[in-house]
């Protein structure tokens, strides 16, 4: 190989080894630069997931407390993720402009587009450096086509080397957008993120939450018990609501102080610049365009900075707010207190004044009732009555929705009704046997049911069960034998009272007189 093909393959391969090189370590971009637009992305989906929670604490508080939320509060939230929305957009605006203005801070995209442009440019201006050669060779002398051909050659060789290393670097750019790794634009990630949220796609069309607010006061206890429970969830609630609210404002604080600081430079350097261009010992025209690019970027960062101090007024109205249905969730809370309290008093004045009913029911019957069946008959009566007025008063004030416990119970009653027939028609027959007509302790009757014919003295009436001393012969005597019958023979067979024994003597009397 000659000396000179040598030197071409070196001037040719020792560029393209360098723009590997360096391509490959703009491929890897320091930590931080590269996390940049992950961390616009990070703070607009912790709003964004603030926001979904609030509106869900909207709901369940409105659902629950007796006044209902204005509805500018709706709008409070969601003005607040639109402008973290805008303010994405303004930062992805200043990234954008320190791609295309490359140094330290470019991304490496944009480092390889500023490259690809380089090269073309160096293309061109070979093509036109070989044109004009051309043309000066056609015209030349044969003393001075020699050198002008060793031009041409030379700049044949340069434009060769930089449409390899475009097509290089095109080639790179290829590879790296379809690597894993490469990321959407920042700005299409921010619009498809809001596209995912309705109402932040149009100011003012917040969906209307059509939830009533709660329903008057309950009327059962158990229902204020329910409505206590409610509201302490909601206050919980409410108060991680609000927890959360304030982080995203010291957030957006922090965010406000760090672009305050950055602009802080820029604003000074604008100052300098607008009283003497040429300071520092630079050239007018380069001062001039530092100006330009300064006064550029200092728009971008003002319109993040506008956006961001809404955004942080926004929610720290908001926060406030929640602050307020705190408090009201709070009065609502000692309402039902106080509620209950009085239901619970209620009811003990009830239950009082049934127990003094009951004793007074008692003295009455024991020390004006000398008749030990009809006092036993008023005791009785009265446990019945006790018991009957206990379960009312707390059914009606420990249950609120009155319907659907009078059909449980019907349904109940007709089960029990049918399970204890046997005892039920016992019951009955118990009030039938100790009517004014019916029999006593002492007399002595004759029964006939599904267990035959019996005989026999009464000795006790229970109210599910009769007790008879048996009796047989004649005249009838006891055997010795306690017989014990149910008292639904009263429906189910027949019984005969016998007169007593004074009206059975005196009836013999009459007939021996006769």
């Amino acid at each position: 190989m000659s000396l000179r093909a040598c030197l071409v393959t070196i001037l040719v391969l020792a560029p393209l080894f360098g723009a590997r090189a360096s391509i490959a370590q703009d491929t890897a971009p320091p930590a931080e630069e590269r996390a940049r637009p992950q961390e616009v992305m990070a703070s607009l989906e912790r709003v964004l997931a603030w926001y979904q929670d609030a509106r869900l604490v909207m709901q369940a508080a409105r659902g629950v407390l007796d006044s209902d939320l204005a509805r500018d509060e709706e709008q409070t939230a969601l003005r607040a993720l639109q402008r973290a929305f805008d303010a994405a957009r303004a930062r992805a605006a200043v990234l954008a402009q320190d791609e295309r203005a490359g140094g330290p801070g470019a991304s490496p995209r944009g480092q390889r587009a500023e490259r690809r442009a380089t090269l073309q440019a160096a293309i061109r201006q070979s093509e036109r450096d070989i044109a004009r050669l051309d043309a000066r060779i056609r015209a030349s002398t044969a003393a001075t086509r020699r050198a002008l051909e060793r031009e041409r050659v030379a700049a044949t060789n340069r434009l060769e080397l930089s449409r390899v290393q475009l097509d290089f670097v095109t080639r790179l750019e290829q590879v790296a957008a379809g690597a894993a790794g490469e990321e959407v634009d920042l700005t299409d990630q921010i619009q498809a993120l809001q596209d995912a949220v309705p109402d932040a796609t149009s100011p003012g069309a917040a969906t209307v939450v059509t939830t009533s607010p709660g329903a008057g006061a309950p009327t059962g206890a158990w229902a204020l018990v329910y409505r206590l429970l409610a509201l302490q969830r909601s206050r919980r609630s409410l108060k991680e609501l609000h927890r959360a609210t304030t982080e995203i404002e010291q957030s957006t604080g922090a965010d406000i102080q760090g672009l305050r600081q950055t602009t802080r430079p820029v604003l000074s350097r604008l100052r300098t610049l607008a009283k003497d261009p040429a300071s520092d010992g630079t050239a007018l025209a380069a001062g001039q365009e530092e100006f330009h690019n300064l006064l550029a970027r200092a728009k971008l960062l003002g319109a993040v900075m506008l956006p961001l101090r809404e955004e942080a007024a926004l929610l720290h109205r908001y926060a406030a707010d929640v602050e307020g249905w705190r408090r009201a969730t709070d009065r609502e809370i000692g309402q039902v207190l106080r509620g209950l309290a009085l239901e619970f008093v209620g009811v003990g004045f009830a239950l009082a004044a049934i127990l003094a009913g009951s004793v007074l029911w008692r003295v009455a019957a024991t020390r004006y009732v000398t008749n030990v069946y009809h006092r036993r008959l008023l005791m009785t009566t009265r446990h019945v009555v006790v018991v009957s007025a206990v379960a009312l008063v707390l059914v009606f004030r420990f249950m609120s929705e009155l319907t659907a416990l009078v059909a449980a119970l019907g349904f109940a009653a007709a089960g029990i009704a049918f399970a204890l027939q046997n005892v039920i028609l016992a019951v009955a027959g118990y009030f039938s046997m100790v009517a004014p007509n019916g029999i006593r302790v002492g007399d002595r009757v004759s029964l006939q049911g599904p267990f035959g014919y019996v005989h026999g003295q009464v000795i006790e009436i229970g109210v599910v069960r009769t007790r008879l001393q048996e009796m047989a012969g004649e005249p009838l005597r006891p055997t010795g034998r306690i017989i014990v019958v149910p008292n639904s023979v009263a429906f189910t067979g027949s019984f005969i009272k016998h007169p007593p024994a004074e009206v059975r003597q005196g009836e013999r009397a009459v007939a021996a007189v006769r």
